[in-house]
């Protein structure tokens, strides 16, 4: 998770493809997917009352689709949920804008219940080592003079790079949560055509650094050009 590496999430999809045989079943990996992925719930829209797309778990080739490219295609709002079921170990609530409504008389006659839509139910050891890769993937893989490495709280996330188009640049992605030891808010950044995921962890650093440490943000340099290997 830290680094990214494409050849064992490879090696993970094509795991999954692969029947008691030994033979390759495009078709099985692909089941196993969609059934993680409703798990995290993105075979659903997330539950916030304004319009959204509607979320497409990849449907074909199972190894590449175990990376994040298939035909998987989600709204930032629908990876937002994502992050933030891992962030919660598990709990995967519906979002909403909404946390209570009061009439005119000021007595509530709305409020959220907060309760989780499904729950994913791993280990303790095996959340821990998921967000350990995402801590790591912030303090270890990206520069400590980055803005995300400056600011006065522990971000954990994944860099991702949606490759749609050769005769167009890349979309960059950046899903996160802080702080890492005790989450309280997650940050999704997707820049359509953004070239590289370095820019979208940037600007996930400048929402982090508002929040937490917003003099850092006096003295910012915007490169634009933020290089990341996913």
């Amino acid at each position: 998770i830290e680094v990214s590496c494409n050849g064992f999430f490879y090696e993970v999809g094509y795991r999954l493809a692969t029947d008691s045989k030994g033979v390759y079943q495009d078709a099985q990996g692909i089941d196993k997917i969609q059934k993680y992925a409703s798990l995290f719930g993105l075979d659903q829209k997330s539950g916030v009352e304004i319009e959204e797309m509607d979320p497409h778990v990849s449907d074909t080739d199972a190894v590449r689709s175990s990376i994040g490219q298939g035909t998987n295609n989600y709204a930032p709002v629908q990876l937002a949920r994502y992050v933030t079921t891992i962030a919660n170990e598990g709990n995967c609530y519906d979002l909403t804008l909404v946390n209570e409504i009061k009439n005119i008389d000021g007595r509530t006659v709305y409020k959220s219940d907060n309760v989780p839509k499904n729950t994913v139910d791993l280990t303790d050891s095996q959340w821990a080592v998921i967000k350990q890769g995402m801590r790591q993937m912030v303090s270890e893989h990206t520069s400590p003079s980055a803005l995300i490495n400056q600011i006065n709280v522990n971000v954990a996330g994944k860099t991702g790079t949606a490759e749609e188009d050769t005769t167009r640049p890349d979309h960059a992605l950046f899903v996160s949560f802080a702080p890492y030891e005790n989450p309280e808010v997650s940050v999704t950044c997707v820049i359509p055509h953004g070239y590289t995921s370095g820019n979208a962890e940037e600007l996930a650093g400048m929402v982090y650094a508002y929040m937490y440490d917003p003099d850092k943000l006096d003295t910012l340099d915007i490169t634009g050009n933020n290089q990341m290997s996913d």
